[in-house]
């Protein structure tokens, strides 16, 4: 595993909208495509086959949510930031990790939206431990989990739906799909069949609800004017540590090459 916290300066305070998911995840790709062209057609055109299916592929790499500072808030946004971070985690082993550190070492990126355009210079790139995984753990989301199925629509056809754990309808579709989600990348990260047995389940801090009034879901605008529904809150999560650990390392949920499902988290006391 290779997990990074990246931090990096702006040549002069900018402007960050509330919406950047999309702009941070094109300048990610940049910097990859920049840094390694084979690395990123590899994650373009391949990526890592599901056993089932070719047509399914991950990127296996998440990143989480910007921690800016200093800033200025408004309902738009961040205003006069200098300063970004942003932990960057991929389940490729250590002996990638020179490469990953390639990635962003020295190197310049820009943030572009439709008002201005913020270009920010790495400072410096540090490399993070990992826990221990057991089960059960408790985690923190560095960014929403976001999980989706196909529903029929009155016309006939069929649309994505973001499930809403916090919906008794949709709760076990979520804690379902989330599992599937993990055996899955696991799989086609150890290009083998999952076989163990472990029972799973999944389930937001109590208390955190409580205390935001189970107010926890977040409505992302994308690209292409989709709006992604997501969950964010602390969780507890109990399985095999196997998936845990591919859950961590590259992501819980779906979307995790474009900034979703990324947490840091340890053992449950």
């Amino acid at each position: 595993m290779v997990r990074l916290r990246i931090s990096a300066i702006s040549r002069k305070p900018g402007f960050i909208p509330v919406n950047y998911q999309y702009q941070l995840q094109s300048a990610i790709y940049d910097l990859i495509r920049r840094s390694s062209e084979k690395y990123a057609d590899f994650l373009h055109e391949e990526g890592y086959s599901n056993l089932e299916s070719t047509l399914k592929h991950f990127k296996l790499f998440t990143f989480s949510r910007l921690s800016v500072r200093p800033y200025h808030w408004n309902r738009n946004g961040f205003s006069d930031v200098r300063q970004i971070e942003i932990i960057f985690s991929t389940a490729l082993p250590a002996n990638y990790e020179h490469i990953i550190y390639g990635i962003f070492s020295k190197m310049s990126f820009r943030l572009q939206f439709s008002e201005n355009s913020l270009t920010w210079d790495v400072r410096e790139v540090q490399s993070l431990p990992e826990p221990e995984f057991s089960s059960p753990m408790k985690m923190r989301c560095l960014s929403p989990i976001t999980l989706s199925s196909r529903r029929d629509k009155p016309d006939g056809g069929s649309e994505i739906h973001f499930l809403e754990y916090l919906n008794p309808d949709e709760k076990e579709k979520f804690i379902a799909n989330l599992h599937q989600n993990l055996i899955r990348k696991y799989e086609a990260f150890n290009q083998k069949t999952y076989s163990n047995n472990y029972t799973f389940d999944f389930c937001p801090d109590p208390d955190y609800l409580i205390k935001k009034a189970g107010k926890v879901s977040k409505l992302i605008r994308f690209k292409n004017g989709v709006n992604v529904k997501a969950l964010e809150a602390p969780f507890i999560v109990t399985g095999d540590p196997e998936l845990i650990k591919i859950g961590y390392q590259c992501g819980f949920g779906e979307k995790n090459s474009a900034g979703f499902g990324c947490v840091e988290g340890g053992w449950l006391k």
